[in-house]
């Protein structure tokens, strides 16, 4: 999948955003969702890129010891997210 295309999807930059902002860049799929509507996105903005984001390995799924579902930002997902930031401080930056 192309980048661009992918990042353009609504709901990717808010899924980046809210994972790269939780603590160990985890959180229970519950809070989560609170999170996104905290932000004032709604919830099928996540749904409609999340299979692209799980197929690109960006998030990943796992159950904690209480069997509750933590998405959380891979390694990828992690280094996409800094290279983005790092991308957005370049275009901010005046000189």
């Amino acid at each position: 999948m192309n980048f661009f295309e992918m990042y353009r999807k609504k709901g990717m930059r808010e899924t980046l955003k809210i994972l790269g902002q939780l603590k160990k860049n985890e959180a229970k799929q519950s809070i989560f969702y609170d999170r996104i509507k905290e932000n004032k996105s709604y919830l099928n903005s996540f749904f409609r890129v999340k299979k692209d984001l799980i197929q690109t390995g960006i998030i990943g799924y796992r159950l904690d010891n209480d069997q509750k579902k933590i998405i959380f930002l891979t390694e990828k997902g992690k280094e996409l997210t800094r290279l983005i930031t790092k991308i957005e401080n370049t275009l901010n930056h005046k000189k």
